[in-house]
């Protein structure tokens, strides 16, 4: 059945079998609960709303529930009210073809595409992603991922992606920190302990960005390649060499200085090279530092921030 509200909202339905209802997989995914009048009106509401994907409607209790879910993050089961029926948005490429990334002109008032006020163009709704031909629901925790923006990031879900730059699953973004103070001229010894805890902190959970900054340098510089902090994440964490690799123009490297890993952004490891250099374990007091000199350098406060 097609929804009777104006065309460009309009939708096209499918009904099950009288005596079932929708089973949400999560809470969050309930947009609507109220009274309505008739099946017809239910239906029009969840058209008329760009989030809505399947509206069920008990035409006894008249209750009208709208759910921003599909089937795959939910399930239509059996119920004890014969008069509760599920509706279900069919969804295809030729829906969202005509418009996506076209200016906003093209999808003024449509429900299945938004005007982004940052591009002026057509883009996914809310809690959406653009797959290659449609824009599926983004997902939620422990769901298998294919692309950086498919998972709900307003529950701060990001899809993890491993150090082979892989894909692989939405979890819980992280963020982990390292902060110490160094001293001129005197080897970082608190600092060293300190550095090797952030290392064995770090986790699998996925990373979308590094900060290296300091007192130095107080925005300092951030590498905003996904695969690249995973790629780093995964050196510091196993004590392994990573890079160097080109982003945001500095040369990313991980690599063995002194008794532990060095962190830089100037291409090598265990050098005296002007920059972003992070090594309290060197053993020395060449321990690196942030926007200036990396041997011999003045007292300051080196910070790394992984989320």
């Amino acid at each position: 059945m097609s929804s009777p509200a104006h065309a460009i909202y309009s939708s096209t339905l499918s009904l099950s079998l009288q005596g079932h209802e929708f089973q949400p997989q999560y809470g969050v995914q309930l947009i609507f609960n109220e009274t309505v009048r008739s099946r017809l009106l239910c239906s029009a509401a969840c058209s008329q709303n760009p989030s809505c994907r399947i509206f069920d409607y008990d035409s006894s209790s008249h209750r009208c529930r709208l759910f921003e879910a599909d089937l795959t993050n939910g399930a239509i089961i059996e119920t004890a009210s014969q008069t509760s029926i599920v509706g279900s948005v069919i969804l295809s490429a030729s829906l969202y073809a005509s418009m996506y990334n076209q200016s906003c002109s093209a999808c003024q008032g449509n429900r299945y595409q938004t005007c982004s006020s940052t591009t002026n163009k057509c883009q996914c709704p809310g809690n959406s992603y653009w797959n290659g031909s449609m824009c599926p629901l983004q997902l939620f925790e422990n769901a298998a991922c294919s692309q950086i923006d498919a998972c709900r990031s307003d529950l701060n879900l990001s899809c993890v992606m491993n150090s082979y730059g892989e894909f692989t699953q939405c979890l819980i973004a992280a963020t982990t920190i390292y902060t110490q103070n160094f001293i001129y001229n005197i080897p970082s010894s608190s600092e060293c302990i300190a550095w090797n805890t952030f290392q064995s902190t770090l986790t699998s959970r996925p990373y979308r960005s590094m900060t290296i900054k300091g007192s130095n340098d107080p925005i300092g510089i951030t590498l905003t390649n996904p695969r690249y902090v995973a790629g780093i994440a995964n050196a510091l964490l196993t004590n392994a060499t990573y890079g160097p690799v080109s982003s945001n123009g500095y040369l990313w490297v991980v690599g063995p200085c002194g008794y532990g890993y060095e962190l830089s952004a100037t291409g090598d490891v265990c050098g005296c090279s002007l920059g972003y250099i992070v090594r309290p374990c060197i053993g020395n007091m060449n321990w690196g530092g942030i926007n200036g000199n990396t041997c011999g350098a003045s007292s300051q406060t080196m910070i790394v921030i992984i989320q």
